[in-house]
């Protein structure tokens, strides 16, 4: 999936919800709300919240509902640490650094 968006934050109301197809690699970040995330053959579904985010780690579709009003963004990238790991912005941060420093960068 190659996310091209002009604006890359989008409105879902409560209840509403997203389709992704073979997303693998992308990150979802609830900017505003509540989301609730499944993953095609995955028996667990995730909870995100406001400033934090989640990597699909699934290939197949992906369903984001909106729990309450929510901005969601959207980024293509290849996975960070574990894969559908929920992080919230300081600890991401926080693994990015740690990345950085052991990659001597």
């Amino acid at each position: 999936m190659q996310l091209r968006l002009d604006s890359p934050v989008l409105t879902l109301e409560a209840g509403q919800f997203l389709a992704l197809d073979d997303a693998l690699g992308t990150r979802i970040q609830a900017r505003e709300g509540t989301l609730w995330i499944t993953e095609e053959g995955e028996p667990q579904d995730f909870i995100v919240e406001a400033g934090e985010s989640f990597v699909v780690r699934r290939a197949g579709r992906t369903l984001i509902q909106a729990m309450a009003d929510s901005r969601v963004a959207l980024r293509d990238e290849e996975p960070r640490g574990m894969p559908g790991e929920l992080l919230g912005e300081e600890r991401l941060l926080e693994a990015r650094f740690r990345a950085q420093r052991l990659l001597g960068v």
